[in-house]
């Protein structure tokens, strides 16, 4: 076993440590909340640029058909969510299916430019 005076060695030892520890964790968590300052981000750009990769992000990788898709491939167009893509299937089920893929409009939320955006996108 060890002395009470190699015991105390042990615990001033393990103390410095986790105060060691401690300080590394605080200063990088300072580091990355570290507020920005308005000269630091163009504002502007930067919100652009979050959506403009978030939308690439979501384009499908062939044409979605719009009379057989799920909500899910729906949901992976730019622009639609969710709720849009449940009433784009709910326009299908009470008036079957689109004949034109400007029909698209009669949906609530989704116009002439939106349907621009999405004509590439989609067929029937």
């Amino acid at each position: 076993m060890f002395t009470k005076k190699e015991k105390n060695i042990i615990l001033v030892l393990a103390l410095i440590l986790l105060a060691g520890a401690a300080w590394f964790l605080a200063r990088m968590v300072i580091r990355k909340q570290r507020p920005l300052r308005s000269s630091d981000v163009n504002t502007h750009e930067a919100f652009r640029r979050e959506d403009e990769q978030r939308e690439e992000s979501k384009v499908p990788s062939e044409p979605v058909n719009i009379n057989s898709a799920g909500l899910m491939e729906l949901e992976a167009l730019p622009y639609i969510g969710m709720e849009r893509a449940k009433d784009i299937i709910e326009y299908r089920e009470k008036h079957g299916p689109f004949k034109r893929i400007e029909a698209l409009t009669k949906i609530s939320g989704i116009g002439e430019k939106t349907l621009e955006t999405l004509k590439p996108l989609i067929r029937l």
